[in-house]
């Protein structure tokens, strides 16, 4: 069903009837979720504040409400800035995709790098996520296979308000490359408020999805690729180019 300038609406994909036990993390101080204040009167309460629709969102990027070089995702209906792309986020962003780009079955996905996810009330745009081609796309994909953020700067989103986007619409797996933390945190097993194996791998461990049908990495070769050039980074077992 269209609606005003012909967008239809976000498709919902949550899924009911199961709910996670709260998932016990340790954690590392972060910065704030959003990047300066969220209110500009002392009086103004949050609920007052006007919650974009990922409909109205559309409309606003397609009207070119964003300078070209704005980067922020839509959280909850809210502008979010998004992690300034560092060296280490960058290469370990290529790393990862090289990787995915050879290992997962073309056939049947197709491996994004910052692109956006269309859910219910947010537009978060992952660094990397592997989409089946025959997932559903109300705008933008609504779900993915394998969803990876790698964490500069925006950790608390990462860990503490994702997950539960991410597994209300489906998402198989979701990983949080934590390069300052030599670590990855790895949710399996989605359910309706987040997901309920979350495991964390440190840098000695290895790393798979369970979904896609494809061979472990060494999470230490990502770290290592991430603070080294370009033509450094390679895979155990593979030829350094």
């Amino acid at each position: 069903m269209s609606v005003a300038g012909g967008i239809r609406p976000a498709a919902r994909h949550r899924i009911r009837g199961k709910r996670c036990k709260p998932a016990r993390l340790i954690q590392r101080p972060v910065p704030a979720l959003y990047h300066g204040p969220v209110s500009t009167a002392p009086a103004l309460d949050i609920g007052q504040v006007h919650r974009l629709s990922t409909d109205e969102y559309h409309r606003l990027i397609e009207a070119g409400g964003f300078g070209e070089d704005a980067r922020v995702e839509l959280i909850d209906g809210l502008l979010a800035d998004m992690s300034p792309k560092t060296p280490a986020h960058e290469n370990a962003i290529a790393w990862l995709a090289d990787w995915l780009t050879d290992a997962v079955d073309r056939g049947r996905h197709q491996v994004r790098v910052g692109s956006p996810l269309t859910l219910e009330g947010s537009e978060p745009e992952p660094d990397l996520a592997v989409i089946a081609h025959d997932a559903p796309r109300p705008y933008h994909p609504a779900t993915a296979a394998l969803v990876i953020e790698v964490s500069v700067s925006s950790l608390q989103r990462d860990l503490v308000r994702k997950p539960s986007l991410y597994a209300a619409a489906g998402v198989g797996e979701y990983w949080v490359i934590d390069l300052d933390g030599r670590r990855a945190v790895i949710h399996r097993d989605p359910c309706s408020d987040g997901y309920a194996d979350v495991a964390e791998v440190q840098a000695e461990g290895a790393l798979a999805p369970t979904g896609l049908n494809i061979g472990a990495v060494s999470l230490a070769d990502l770290l290592r690729a991430a603070t080294s050039s370009p033509g450094t980074r390679g895979r155990s077992g593979d030829p350094e180019s």
